[in-house]
């Protein structure tokens, strides 16, 4: 009877598998860092393109940037000329204004009546003084109307007194100031040929 040992086949063949494992291993491992480094390379370049894209943009930027300081600073200065420009007219205003409100207001006084108090706020107005009658008040707002200078004038209090044994009414009266001067009046349009003048009852035929 033969007898053949086959315990060095087994032993070599679990050292073939062994071995093939490890082939395998290594391949997946070799493949794993292969790819890794592949995906680092891939991600680095990416990086590096967009770093050169923003730095790109970022020297398109600069000169947009100028721009608006230039456009902001402009916007400064016209800003600080329309507030000297504003300083200027006010100043103006406040140096002819009252002259001609208080020649204004001379005008609108009526022969019957006498101004005791004249005193001015913040472009308010109030005005004080003594009349024969309410009918010399009433004229005498209503002329004050008719300036530019008086805006929203309007009668406070009528009160009847004596002066020196005379009755008369004492009045108070309160109106906004313009110091603007009026406009110059808009000159009349000519007539066209053969067209009748207009009247305030209307048109002629």
């Amino acid at each position: 009877m033969i007898r053949i040992n086959l315990l060095p086949v087994r032993e070599l063949t679990a050292e073939v598998g062994r071995r093939q494992e490890l082939v395998i291993a290594g391949l997946i491992l070799g493949l794993t860092v292969a790819l890794a480094a592949t995906l680092y390379v891939f991600q680095f370049y990416r990086l590096y393109g967009l770093g050169t894209e923003v730095a790109s943009l970022k020297k398109e930027i600069e000169p947009l940037n100028v721009q608006l300081k230039e456009v902001g600073d402009l916007q400064q200065k016209v800003k600080a000329l329309e507030q000297k420009i504003k300083v200027i007219d006010d100043l103006t205003k406040k140096k002819v204004g009252p002259v001609k409100v208080l020649e204004s207001l001379s005008l609108a006084t009526p022969s019957r009546l006498w101004l005791t108090e004249f005193k001015e706020t913040g472009g308010n107005l109030t005005v004080s003084g003594l009349a024969v009658d309410n009918q010399t008040v009433a004229d005498f707002l209503k002329a004050l109307s008719t300036f530019a200078y008086f805006n929203n004038v309007d009668l406070i209090e009528t009160t009847q007194v004596e002066e020196q044994g005379v009755p008369l009414k004492k009045f108070t009266i309160k109106s906004q100031l313009s110091y603007q001067p009026p406009a110059p009046p808009a000159a009349p349009q000519k007539a066209g040929p053969g067209s009748a003048p207009e009247t305030k009852e209307g048109k002629k035929s």
